[in-house]
């Protein structure tokens, strides 16, 4: 469903980051914009589609997955309210996405064409500032990927579950912090089984390395 957005909820989104309300509308009347609104359950793109446009999640929350042939879901990255995905297709040979994107809430993506967003020919510096801010989510994207992999290549259960806090604990500042993530989407992330993902947290808060209640974590050592 296409809906209409306000300028306003697009300050401090950080492909908008250094642009006031006026600068945000000058960038925007230059492309076509399309906002859309997803249910959760949605597929937003699926693996094998074209992709033109550099989406913006508005509100809500949505999944990076891969599925494989019997459709088990593997989480790539969770995204939430100013995230921007499907950067990673453009400029590919036949821009194509090679993942899927998920609603895993009720959510509002802001559709850039990203070829209009490379053009500026009246040398906008607010234009030209967006352009700055893609490059920068870029490496932030490529950093959190970075992260990903560095969980998957722990050998047990037990340490991707802690490298994971771990990562979250610093991105918060803070022992004590809340996940994106149910149990099975946190399986999911973990590519683990969820009985043995439940089986795991209990044994190490038995032990006394961490404390946690629904998606409230602490760690303890």
């Amino acid at each position: 469903m296409d809906v209409r957005i306000s300028v306003q909820n697009l300050t401090g989104m950080p492909l908008f980051e250094g642009l006031d309300t006026e600068e945000i509308g000058e960038v925007l009347s230059r492309v076509n914009v399309i906002v859309k609104r997803f249910r959760k359950s949605d597929y937003i793109l699926l693996a094998g589609d074209c992709v033109d446009n550099l989406c913006i999640v508005i509100s809500g929350t949505v999944q990076m997955i891969k599925e494989d042939i019997w459709g088990d879901k593997s989480i790539i990255s969770n995204l939430g309210a100013g995230a921007v995905f499907a950067e990673s297709c453009l400029g590919r040979r036949h821009d194509r996405s090679i993942v899927s994107y998920f609603a895993a809430s009720d959510s509002e993506v802001l559709m850039l064409p990203f070829g209009k967003i490379l053009e500026n020919p009246s040398n906008s510096k607010a234009h030209a500032k967006v352009v700055c801010n893609i490059v920068s989510i870029l490496a932030d994207n490529n950093s959190r990927l970075v992260e990903k992999t560095e969980i998957l290549c722990k050998k047990t259960l037990r340490g991707k579950i802690y490298a994971y806090l771990e990562q979250e604990s610093d991105n918060v500042g803070s022992k004590r912090f809340v996940i994106p993530f149910s149990r099975t989407d946190l399986a999911n992330y973990l590519d683990a089984d969820r009985s043995a993902l439940t089986r795991e947290l209990a044994r190490m808060r038995d032990e006394g390395m961490i404390a946690f209640e629904k998606n409230t974590f602490e760690i303890l050592e």
